[in-house]
This record gives structure tokens, C-alpha cells and sequence, in this order.
């Protein structure tokens, strides 16, 4: 990739794995108890996939909150406290479902804190859950899923839960940093702009430091109701008093959807370039003749 284009500088802040350790002590215990027994107790199977989505985006926002607060510019740092997120996640999910269903039997009494301190029990358990299953689906509820079938359910859902955080702390690290004002960029689209049809020469220009033909494109004539380009500017959070900016630009590809609703289909021509503070003040100006898009 061309050097001019922005790269995360590998760096992170100490603070982040206190504001890690939160999250597992304190975000991933409260998303997994509203999850787990919402799961428990809504008796419509179909409902729970709903549940496995909201619980994923909710860890998923919490690494995107680390990541973010601990100003962490180093992906494999990020894409490991994902992972650490996601794994917490599941583990204290399993803790209380086990609970649940063990103390549903008057012969065993068992605390949420020995099945936490023993992983080994914890997972024997589980695996002589899987043997008989505890839920089915539609007409053959009764029928309880296990085995092989339970385990890629439960598959999924470990992925879902594991897999969010991985890619929500992955996708912030990798966000656009100012590290000469140890902040992350704020960021304003601009436009619309007409849409760009040669994707290669623009990205040439650009490269090359040809700035003329960026600065010289005008608003679309059809407003945002066609197809249409938008430029996505990163800079510092007073806007004109940074050194640093970044630009990426994307074409807004129209579409109608089956209820006859106009969509757009982005497409990313060039992403997180590095552009001088003059160009960077000159795409802001361009505010006042084209519209701020709203993030």
C-alpha cells in the first residue's frame, strides 16, 4: 500500500488494560445476565437468535469502548482483547445456564462461584448437558436437541459471541489516530459530490499529490437522491487547527429495495489518505456550498 495512506502506529496506553479488566469484571458479567436469562426464560426459540445478536453487539461495543478509551493503535493488542472480551463473555454465559439447570434438581446445590473457579467441572458438565439437551424447536419441542446439532447451535453462538468483539476492536483500532494530538480524529463527511466514475485516476492524483481535480468537483446536481460520491474527512476536533488529516472517499451506488425504497450500496474508492492542512481546510470550506452529510 502507498505510504501516504494511514497506518495504525502499533502503539497503546497502559490504561487500556485497566479499562480491559473493567470489562470483563463489570460489561461482560451484566450484558451475559440479562442474556442468559432472557434466553432461559423466553420460551420462542426463534426469539433467542435475537438475543444472541443483541448480546454479540453489546460485547462487541464494549471492546470498541476499550480499544477506543485506551487509545489502542495496535491490532494484534486489539484484536487479543476481543478476544479476551468475547471469551469472558461466553464463560460467564455458560457459568449462570449451567447454574440454572443444575439447581433445578433438589439433589445438587452448587454456587456460581465453584463452577467459576473450576473450568474442568464447568466443561463436563456441559458436554453431559449436550448428551441429553435441555430445548427443541416448533412441533418436536419436546424433542430435545443434542448432541452433534446442539454443538454446532452452541458453535454459533460462541462465534457470535467471540467473533463481534474481535472484529469491533480490530475495526477501532484501525480507525484513523492523530498522534500528534494523541487523539482519535473526529470525523465529518462531506457532500454529495457527482459521482466518481474513474476510481483509478482519482486515486492516481491523490498519490501523486495532485490535489486540483479533488478541490474541483462539484456538488451533485441531483442532490442525494441519485447516485453519488462522499468524502469522508478526518481531522483534528477544532477541524482547521490540526496538522493532520485524512480523507477517504466513497461512491453511494443507488438502489431500490423490493418495497420500492431507495438505498444506496457504499463503495469504499479510497480509504484514509493523507492529505495536507491546506487541502483539508479547503474540503471544509466546501461545507458552506454542498451539504454536511450527518454521520
Amino acid at each position: 500500500m502507498h505510504t501516504q495512506y494511514y497506518k495504525p502506529s502499533g502503539k497503546t496506553n497502559s490504561k487500556s488494560f485497566l479499562y480491559l479488566l473493567l470489562a470483563i469484571l463489570i460489561a461482560a458479567p451484566i450484558l451475559t445476565v440479562v442474556y442468559t436469562y432472557a434466553v432461559l426464560y423466553i420460551p420462542i426459540v426463534y426469539l433467542n437468535v435475537g438475543c444472541v445478536i443483541g448480546i454479540a453487539f453489546g460485547l462487541g461495543f464494549a471492546a470498541n469502548f476499550v480499544v477506543g478509551l485506551g487509545k489502542v493503535r495496535n491490532q494484534l493488542v486489539a484484536i487479543l482483547f476481543g478476544l479476551i472480551i468475547g471469551i469472558a463473555g461466553l464463560y460467564f454465559s455458560w457459568i449462570i445456564w449451567v447454574y440454572y439447570h443444575l439447581n433445578a434438581s433438589p439433589y445438587i446445590d452448587i454456587t456460581h462461584l465453584e463452577l467459576l473457579e473450576s473450568p474442568e467441572a464447568l466443561w463436563d458438565v456441559i458436554w453431559k448437558i449436550n448428551e441429553q439437551g435441555t430445548w427443541g424447536i416448533g412441533r418436536n419441542a419436546n424433542a430435545y436437541l443434542s448432541g452433534r446439532l446442539l454443538t454446532t447451535v452452541w458453535g454459533i453462538e460462541a462465534i457470535a459471541f467471540i467473533g463481534t468483539p474481535i472484529f469491533f476492536a480490530f475495526t477501532k483500532a484501525n480507525d484513523p489516530y492523530l498522534e500528534e494530538d494523541d487523539n482519535w480524529a473526529d470525523t465529518t463527511k462531506i457532500g454529495p459530490f457527482e459521482f466518481i466514475f474513474d476510481n483509478e485516476i482519482l486515486k492516481k492524483q491523490l498519490e501523486a499529490k495532485n490535489y486540483e481535480p479533488l478541490l474541483a468537483m462539484g456538488p451533485a446536481l441531483n442532490d442525494q437522491q441519485k447516485s453519488h460520491a462522499i468524502f469522508t474527512l478526518y481531522h483534528n476536533k477544532k477541524r482547521t487547527h490540526g496538522k493532520e488529516f485524512y480523507l477517504s472517499v466513497s461512491n453511494m451506488k443507488e438502489r431500490i429495495d423490493k418495497k420500492g425504497q431507495l438505498n444506496f450500496d457504499e463503495k469504499r474508492i479510497i480509504n484514509s489518505i493523507r492529505i495536507p492542512k491546506d487541502v483539508g481546510t479547503q474540503l471544509i470550506a466546501k461545507i458552506g456550498t454542498s451539504i454536511e452529510v450527518q454521520l
